[in-house]
This record gives C-alpha cells, structure tokens and sequence, in this order.
C-alpha cells in the first residue's frame, strides 16, 4: 500500500554565477536541464543555490533565483519551482532542502539534476541526508566542453565520505550539526 507521506520532487544544484549575477554556463545547463525533466515528469522542482562565501552579492541574484528564472524560461509554470538559496556547496545544497521541503515526509523519490562528473557525489551526499527510505534517482547533464573540475572529483568524493563516516544515513540534524561546525563560512552565515 502506498504511503500517503511520499513525495516525488527534483531538485536542480548551482555550479556559479558569473560577476554581473547571470548564469555561468553550467548553471544554465543544468536550469535547462530541469527545465526538460519538468516537461517529462509532473514534479515540482527545488532550485538550490546561494553565492559563494566570497561573493558579496551586489548583483542581487542567487544560483537558485537564476535557475528559476531560466526554468520558467523554457515554459514552465512558476507554480512548480521551489527556491533552496542558503547552500553554497553539495552537503548544503542537500541539508538544507531536506530541511526546508522534506523534513514533512517519510520517504519519497528525488531526481537529481546536476553534471555528469558531478552526479556520483550528489547522488550520495543526497541519499546520506535522506536516508534509506528516499529513492535518489540520476537526471544527469552532459559535462559543459570547458568543463576542468573532473580532475578534482574523487578527492571531493572522499571528502564526502569523510562529512558521513559517523553520521547515520537519514540524520538530517547530525548532517546540519556537522555542516555548521566544519565549515565555518555556514556558521558566520547564519549568524549575520
């Protein structure tokens, strides 16, 4: 019997804004992206993104406000697209939806749209903030021709795997404990 306290949702992850606040070429791949899952599939999607630390924002715009505005470029209702803007990072961009749009449902399924050379760590760190009960499903974006952070993927990875090793999968307040105490950039965030 299906429970009633599942949800199907996708979320779209940044990959930065360029200096005037438009989208860095990833980012609007990804938007598009999105943008083309919502065609096929009748979700709601979470665009999840903030500015990096260094960026003072004088521009206004975050990653997620960015990809909401190119989703609903490509003709999809505004009604369907949900706003994460305080992670600037995978572990936030997951910790903080989770707690924003999941923490009311027990189990559900997540896509997940973000480059291929990304998808691996995305998938995980998604899967370890939900836990065992969400199933976190792949809707990946060909890697950008210019595109040179493959190299550092699998160091990212097992920082990754570092962030989890004694953190039990599901625990969303452990994830949010630890994301404030060792990235400090979070913790003066919330602060401000």
């Amino acid at each position: 019997m299906p429970n009633k306290n599942a949800t199907t949702i996708a979320v779209v992850l940044g990959s930065g804004l360029a200096a005037d606040g438009s989208a860095h070429p990833v980012t609007e791949m990804r938007a598009r992206s999105a943008a083309q899952l919502l065609r096929e599939q009748p979700v709601k999607l979470i665009c999840s993104g903030s500015r990096p630390p260094d960026d003072d924002g004088v521009h206004g715009s975050t990653e997620a406000e960015v990809m909401a505005e190119i989703v609903r470029s490509e003709g999809i209702d505004a009604s369907r697209i949900l706003i994460e803007d305080q992670s600037f990072d995978s572990f936030g961009n997951a910790i903080f939806t989770a707690r924003r749009y999941f923490s009311q449902y027990e189990e559900g399924t997540l896509y997940v749209v973000t480059s291929d050379f990304h998808m691996p760590r995305a998938l995980y760190i998604f899967s370890q903030v939900l836990g065992p009960d969400w199933n976190v499903i792949a809707y990946g974006v060909p890697d950008w021709e210019h595109e040179d952070r493959q190299p550092g993927a699998p160091a990212a990875m097992q920082r990754a795997l570092a962030f989890f090793a004694d953190i039990e999968a599901g625990d969303l307040d452990a994830c949010e404990e630890k994301l404030f105490s060792i990235i400090p950039a979070y913790a003066s965030r919330q602060a401000a």
